[in-house]
């Protein structure tokens, strides 16, 4: 590149001068030179000790990205630093580096499509059918909080696969070959999959205790898989961040680090906070393809909740979401019964103070993956210590006693009011 000036012309420049200096009092010269050198670099690190440190109060926590892959980009973690009493600094260092590592291993463990030295994942179970495995102890309680519940969504991962290649269609005439509501083949070939996925005889992660266990694939699965080139038997899907907010909550809180609150982008949140502290929760609604905030939720304390939704709220939904021309949405909402997408509703808020985000994701998957929701569903998970809040008809219907409602919206094209369900 010429180096020239605007008018295509070298500026004209002073010629340098050549300077001799005196050797006289050189000792002094040095002196005060290094002088000068310490000043100023007490005055730099001054600044930097400034520009770096932290004021108690709220902020976010971002794993580093500089470090190895990890999930922290699908999270907002908000932390009250120096909230223990610890310099706010400090505790902003110290926390980064645990949130940072537990968002790498989490980002290991789930991951479905990669292996990682050292790591017995999602992968590496798929790929190792019937042998028995070590896995870390996150992972085998995941997999002992769906043995609880006795839920089966995780085998469904054939058609996981499918689901995938929908929402990375461009336009809807791609989608005949993925989705069954288009396709009578799709539809049995995805049955044909939820018959192999709901029996244990066909298909089962068996735990053998010490966080060892064993994918257990039967002979004729195996063939079935073989002919249909089916590679994963085993995927937590849009499950996943429930398990991975479980998995960083936990960490936070065996490190001693109980002042904030995690969220995924994709509706499971957990406050770790055991005080009285008060926090809010947005509550959405989707009316004619618009989302509205409809009204805050209230609350205090440790929290889990899951948010249901049937409508896209940021660019990363593109993973689990596709929207046709006519208007009609599939998400990764798959039933087992049968491969098709459903939701009960456009937008169902689940939470409970008691319980992690998968527990209370295990209890109410069936009343959201569904044709219509059911009152006596929704009362059901009351019961069992669950409360819900959705949006039918501009009302904003909620089942916990008590349970203040703020920021009720209301303008010229929609007005919401709050109604108590028993």
């Amino acid at each position: 590149m010429s180096r020239r000036s605007g008018n295509g012309m070298m500026p004209h420049l002073k010629p340098v001068e050549k300077i001799e200096l005196s050797e006289k009092h050189i000792g002094w010269r040095i002196a005060f030179f290094i002088l000068f050198l310490v000043i100023a670099a007490s005055a730099f690190a001054s600044c930097v000790g400034t520009f770096f440190s932290v004021e108690p109060g709220w902020h976010e926590i971002e794993a580093d990205s500089a470090g190895e892959t990890n999930c922290g980009s699908e999270f907002v973690f908000m932390y009250y630093l120096g909230g223990s009493g610890v310099d706010a600094t400090a505790e902003n260092k110290a926390l980064k580096i645990v949130y940072t590592d537990a968002c790498e291993m989490a980002h290991k463990l789930f991951h479905n499509k990669e292996m990682f030295e050292g790591v017995n994942n999602v992968y590496y179970i798929n790929q190792h059918p019937n042998e028995v495995i070590e896995v870390d102890r996150g992972l085998y309680q995941a997999f002992e909080v769906l043995k609880q519940y006795d839920n089966r969504n995780i085998y469904m991962a054939p058609v996981y696969s499918q689901y995938d290649e929908i929402f990375y269609c461009e336009d809807d005439s791609q989608l005949v070959n993925y989705d069954p509501r288009l396709s009578e083949d799709v539809a049995a070939e995805y049955i044909q999959i939820a018959d192999f996925a709901n029996n244990p005889e066909m298909v089962d992660i068996k735990l053998l205790g010490d966080n060892k266990l064993q994918l257990y694939v039967s002979e004729e699965y195996l063939a079935y898989a073989k002919e249909n080139y089916i590679t994963d038997f085993i995927d937590f899907f849009w499950m996943k961040n429930a398990f991975v907010v479980d998995y960083l909550v936990e960490t936070m809180i065996e490190k001693g680090y109980t002042h904030g609150t995690l969220t995924s982008y994709d509706g499971f949140s957990r406050t770790l906070d055991t005080s009285e502290n008060s926090y809010s929760f947005n509550i959405y609604d989707c009316v004619d393809l618009t989302i509205y905030q409809a009204g805050v939720m209230q609350y205090k304390g440790a929290n889990s909740l899951v948010y249901f939704r049937d409508y896209m709220m940021s660019d990363m939904d593109r993973r689990h979401y596709y929207v046709l021309s006519s208007g009609e949405v599939r998400t990764s909402y798959v039933d087992v019964t049968d491969g098709f997408s459903k939701e009960a509703t456009d937008s169902f808020y689940v939470y409970c103070k008691d319980m992690s985000c998968a527990e209370i994701l295990m209890q109410a998957v069936n009343v959201y993956v569904a044709e219509e929701l059911s009152e006596e569903a929704v009362a059901e998970l009351k019961e069992a210590g669950i409360y819900s809040i959705y949006c039918e008809d501009s009302k904003i219907k909620y089942n916990e006693p008590g349970l203040v409602l703020t920021d009720v919206l209301e303008n010229e094209r929609i007005k919401y009011i709050t109604e108590l369900i028993q």
